[in-house]
């Protein structure tokens, strides 16, 4: 990782050099990222740090293969260092059980969102107290009936509109108990 390097080939595409001459191209529209990107950018410790992160999560609660979940560690690292600042478009997406009362598990990176009864699945990138960034992680999802996101396209929701992904199922705290066994 220590030679990696971030380029943006024609002021259009994000690539990753990974070393001896393997370069990995980013699917994102520009649309996604930063305005005025420098043409080169090592790939840094935060960089690293993020790439790990993504990565022990996706190895400890995904099936997929070792070269998908690279792929989205990867996406959603480029993301984290050059996403752009998104307000959220939560009107497109059906209200999930979470809110203020229930708030969403912090160790929960993979959701769902739902829209015009279409689900599918998202890895949340960023989050604060009332919004995510999420990644989708399916191939195609079509929002409001008009617009099709393609793999790896972000939104910015609210939390109330997380729902839960199968690919790493909540417990329920009905499974718990507050009786003591003598």
């Amino acid at each position: 990782m220590q030679h990696w390097q971030w380029r943006v080939l024609n002021d259009e595409t994000l690539v990753i050099d990974l070393g001896k001459n393997i370069t990995q191209e980013l699917s994102f529209k520009r649309s996604f990222l930063r305005d005025r990107l420098p043409e080169d950018v090592s790939f840094s410790m935060d960089d690293a740090e993020a790439l790990q992160n993504f990565s022990d999560y996706l190895d400890t609660h995904s099936v997929l293969s070792s070269t998908e979940q690279f792929s989205i560690a990867l996406h959603a690292t480029a993301l984290v260092r050059f996403g752009k600042l998104m307000l959220p478009q939560s009107w497109y997406f059906k209200f999930g059980p979470y809110n203020n009362e229930k708030s969403w598990p912090q160790n929960h990176l993979f959701c769902a969102l739902t829209s015009n009864n279409q689900h599918a699945d998202f890895l949340i990138i960023e989050q604060d107290e009332r919004c995510s960034l999420c990644m989708l992680i399916d191939e195609s999802f079509e929002v409001g009936g008009f617009k099709t996101m393609k793999q790896f396209e972000v939104t910015r929701v609210l939390n109330d509109r997380l729902q839960e992904s199968q690919r790493h199922p909540i417990p329920k705290n009905d499974y718990f108990t507050t009786q003591r066994w003598a």
